[in-house]
């Protein structure tokens, strides 16, 4: 109780006294002759959420004035640490109408949890001269700390009624309680400086405390959170007058040391889609870091030709977004071009003093390569460390609309500080013109890195490191100061993820995992023409470190149709393509780019620039619509007040009873009914606030070690908060991926989950799901497929699998999928080349695990069919959760180097596995030879079936040996 009552004392100030602390649990005002609602009382004594901190304060200003005292009401602390002004829950000032009554609570209306409890009183106080201000009851079975707090609320209540000692009474205003009684937490300022991007990207159930059923967690804190996020995205959607686009063109270059020698208008100039150009839908709103399925969906639809030299990716025209622009009289240039120069100066003198000499050279180059269109711009701002140059130029009508420009620097090269590598940034706002709906048009703040990393293939960990310096150490003086510690004032500064847009230009550094001469001929060789980039990639460091989440991992990056742009030699020691033979090809040099919900980034072009050859790497350049968006400032900085003011009651509705915080689940049970591989089951529950306070809920697991819902449900908003009689929906999606399929076909009993619903500061409800999964002969194991007596289907219980020494030679799925394709007079020209019908595989899987038989006939004209049938078999193999070929073969299926060792090495497959490759491999060779381009053929269904066949999860094995392998088996 010592370090309690030192705890409030060190909230109060000198002229504030702790006299009595009482720790307690809320209750409902108890009547000791009716029997309380026993659902209620329940949760006095076990449950943490509902005990309180009862400090009696007094105060005095002095020895010649009056004392006055107040009952205060306090969290109680899961944790330990120090009480804040947002602990005080209620004051109750003594005096006048004030009251403390104490009661005996009967044993039998006590919760089981203390029934043990040696005496229970409840303590009842109110204060009725102050309006709006409820009676609070405690429940304590501290006898003796309570007779204290009940002497001295009597001595407190007793000099505040007494009379004036002088004809000159003092002033009894209780106005010291001011800064305690302020109990709401205030609303901070949502739109002075952005909400830093790495917290806006993570899902707002995730920023919540920890809790799970039974155990809130700290609700009083997330009910903040819940509270701020809900007013700023509902203030931006509302207020929001439209968007405008502002064009901005990002350029990086490592030019090595040398000045500018070449024409740079290519890298400069860029300007929109041209006659070559490659028109891609625009990009989905996921980081194209990620691999597989996810990543590919938002490109695989394109129509791509690629050229050696050079290939821009740009989004057509026609697919943008009907947004004018910021300039509706510019021209077709960027609005911003933000440049980042990397080894601009490699002299020694240049880590010990800075030139401008070679700035000013660049920058020369820069508004030359403008050509006529150099009058219309200027420079914008510049900053420099060492070789790293990052330079902002604009265009002149609109340099009015950009201020509060901040710059930044950071060295992480020699000694973990020389500017030899690190980063330069430069942080601006960017004001619309006012409009006549938006006279105070609010900033949109863009923030631009040019970074330079640590280089070497080996150094990918240090590279890792020198990003988070880089984030770390880059922060910019915003101009104002703070008090700190001591009193001292400090300077106000914030880091480059508190904007709404953020640009890195980089040489990253990041190299590709594969062997150099695998490097080389997958660059190089026409048989890779179509995957070349997205086999590369696949091993590509920077892809690796974002998908393992040690760098870079909320950023996004445009699709990569260009060769890598380092390292190239203008010497004899270099490759067919140009790239220096010591050195392994690799996109050493990026564009990344992040923004906030409120200013979406649409990418327009990404491209190397191969012609500029004056530096071992090539120029990058990429164009970007960022969408800025339309509000007038004052009037949301008014809304936001208001909304702040409509949720009062919000944070303090669960300090009396839990009757106040009241959610209906309007339907809790569930049903989804059949749920079947890879098809969409949507259902949707709605939630209604039936309280007279706003309140908030959020999804929580049943115990710490448990997710909130399984893999194969998908629940959407997972937190909410809702005013009084509002109704939301929770929308529940069911989806079986290979994943969950290959655990679900072992075991495919009922499906059933009990979501759990927490009223923040209130009560759990709970949603119970069911479903009925339909098996399917997808995302099993092939040794499991083996065992089945018949199809998948027609499988009771795991008990009807076969024997181990009965297991048939291979899947039956498979073989019925290749004996129908090996039909005579089927035209088989376009199967693994043309997308296949969705409706018609559908169509195939049900007959393969229910038995039936296809009802499709084989005619030569109809090439549908055979197309969905090759499309099945090829889904089929990539659904193994293990690849047909073990993984510890690899090593040695990469090293063959003739078709006898590849057949010889069949010897080491399990029977099932080589079975199915003698069958799968014999009819790919069967198509592939009866094909009128053969060679075409089949290097386009190796470069298919090879990551299917043999598949390497990890990215470890050299992509060109374990196709090199396939060959052996399809090409004649």
């Amino acid at each position: 109780m010592a370090a309690l009552e030192s705890s409030i004392r060190a909230l109060l100030r000198p002229s504030d006294q702790v006299k009595v602390v009482l720790e307690a649990s809320v209750a409902p005002p108890l009547n000791t002759t009716e029997t309380p609602d026993p659902s209620t009382q329940s949760q006095i004594i076990d449950e943490s959420r509902n005990k309180r901190i009862l400090a009696v304060v007094s105060h005095s200003d002095g020895p010649n004035t009056q004392e006055e005292g107040s009952v205060f009401i306090l969290k109680w602390k899961t944790t330990p640490r120090p009480f804040d002004q947002s602990d005080i829950l209620r004051v109750f000032p003594i005096f006048g109408g004030f009251s403390i009554t104490m009661a005996q609570v009967r044993r039998e209306t006590w919760p089981l949890a203390a029934q043990s409890t040696p005496g229970l009183l409840a303590l009842t106080i109110k204060q009725g001269d102050i309006e709006g201000l409820d009676p609070l009851t405690l429940c304590t079975p501290n006898i003796q700390t309570l007779r204290d707090v009940l002497a001295e609320c009597k001595r407190l209540k007793e000099l505040a009624d007494a009379p004036p000692a002088s004809a000159a009474p003092p002033l009894t205003t209780f106005s010291w309680l001011a800064p305690y009684t302020s109990k709401r937490v205030p609303l901070p300022p949502l739109f002075s400086t952005p909400q830093d991007l790495r917290i806006a990207h993570k899902p707002l159930h995730t920023r919540l405390s920890a809790a799970f059923a039974g155990e809130a967690g700290d609700d009083f804190v997330d009910i903040v959170r819940i509270r701020d996020d809900w007013i700023r995205t509902r203030v931006r959607e509302t207020g929001s007058k439209g968007k405008r686009n502002l064009r901005i063109r990002i350029g990086t270059f490592n030019v090595n040391g040398n000045l500018p020698s070449q024409d740079l208008s290519s890298w400069i100039g860029g300007g929109g889609a041209k006659g070559g150009d490659i028109l891609i839908p625009p990009l989905k709103e996921i980081s194209p870091f990620s691999v597989g399925e996810v990543a590919k969906n938002p490109f695989d639809e394109s129509s791509v030709s690629e050229s050696k030299s050079e290939t821009t990716t740009v989004v057509s025209e026609t697919e943008q977004e009907d947004i004018k622009h910021i300039d509706s009289e510019a021209d077709a240039g960027p609005d911003l071009l933000v440049l980042g120069f990397q080894e601009l100066d490699l002299s020694t003198e240049a880590l010990i003093y800075s030139s401008t000499l070679k700035e000013e050279a660049w920058c020369t180059a820069i508004f030359a390569a403008l050509g006529e269109r150099a009058e219309g711009y200027e420079k914008l701002a510049s900053k420099q460390l060492v070789g790293m140059l990052i330079v902002v130029i604009v265009r002149k009508t609109l340099r009015a609309q950009f201020s509060d420009i901040k710059s930044s620097a950071a060295g992480t090269g020699i000694m973990g500080l020389m500017g030899n590598k690190g980063g330069t940034a430069v942080r601006m706002k960017f004001t619309p013109p006012a409009t006549d709906d938006v006279k105070s048009p609010a900033p949109t703040v863009f923030t631009f890195v040019n970074a330079h990393l640590a280089a070497f293939d080996e150094m990918w960990e240090k590279r890792n490191s020198d990003y988070h310096e880089i984030v770390k150490r880059l922060q910019f003086n915003l101009g104002v100061t703070t008090t700190g510690q001591e009193g001292t004032p400090v300077p106000l500064t914030c880091n480059i993820f508190e904007t709404d847009v953020l640009f890195w230009m980089v040489n990253l550094n990041y190299r590709i995992d594969v062997p150099d001469a695998d490097v080389r001929t997958i660059l190089s060789s026409d048989e890779w023409a179509e995957s070349r980039h997205e086999t590369l990639l696949q091993y590509d460091q920077l892809k690796s470190a974002v998908r393992a989440r040690k760098a870079f991992d909320i950023f996004s990056e445009g699709p990569i149709k260009h060769l890598p742009t380092y390292r190239f030699n203008a010497g004899l020691l270099k490759d067919e393509l140009g790239y220096d033979l010591k050195r392994r090809p690799a996109w050493t040099d990026r564009v990344l780019y992040t923004s906030s919900t409120f200013a979406p980034v649409q990418q327009l072009s990404y491209t190397g620039h191969p012609q500029i050859t004056q530096s071992d790497h090539r120029p990058v350049s990429a164009e970007f619509n960022v969408q800025v968006d339309l509000y007038d400032l004052p009037a949301a900085e008014t809304a936001a007040d208001r909304l702040f003011r409509q949720l009062n009651g919000l944070e303090d509705a669960h300090e009396d009873t839990n009757a106040r915080v009241n959610l209906k689940i309007m339907d809790p049970s569930v049903n989804l009914g059949k749920l079947s591989y890879r098809k969409t089951v949507t259902k949707r529950v709605g939630v209604r606030n039936i309280g007279k306070v706003p309140c908030a809920y959020r999804l929580v697991p049943i115990d710490p070690e448990s997710s909130i819902h399984p893999d194969w449900l998908k629940v959407e908003p997972m937190t909410a908060l809702l005013l009084p009689d509002e109704l939301v929906y929770i929308t529940l999606t069911a989806y079986v991926d290979n994943h969950s399929a290959s655990r679900l076909n072992i075991d495919h009993k009922e499906l059933e989950c009990t979501l759990i619903l927490h009223t923040v500061m209130g009560k759990d409800h709970f949603i119970a799901v069911t479903a009925e999964y339909v098996p399917t002969c997808f995302a099993n194991k092939l040794s499991r497929l083996t065992l089945l007596p018949g199809p998948v289907r027609s499988l009771k219980s795991s008990s009807e699998l076969l024997a181990e020494d009965r297991a048939i030679n291979a899947p039956r799925e498979i073989m019925r999928l290749v004996n129908w394709m090996m039909a005579p007079n089927l035209n088989l020209d376009k199967v693994f080349l043309s997308p296949a019908d969705e409706s018609l595989i559908d169509s195939i899987r049900e007959c393969l695990d229910t038995g039936a038989d296809f009802p499709f006939l084989a005619t030569p004209n109809d090439d549908k069919v055979p197309i969905a049938f090759g499309e099945t078999l090829l889904r089929l193999l990539d659904s193994l959760p293990e690849p047909l070929v073990p993984v510890d073969l690899y090593p040695r299926c990469s090293e063959t180097t003739s078709r006898d060792e590849a057949f010889e090495l069949l010897d080491a497959f399990p029977p099932a596995a080589v079975n199915v490759w003698i069958s799968v491999t014999a009819f790919l060779h069967f198509i592939c030879q009866s094909s009128p381009d053969s060679d075409t053929k089949t290097n386009k269904i190796a470069g298919l079936f090879a990551p299917v066949l043999l598949r390497d999860s990890a990215n470890l094995y050299s992509p060109v040996g374990r196709r090199n392998f396939l060959l052996y088996f399809i090409q004649s």
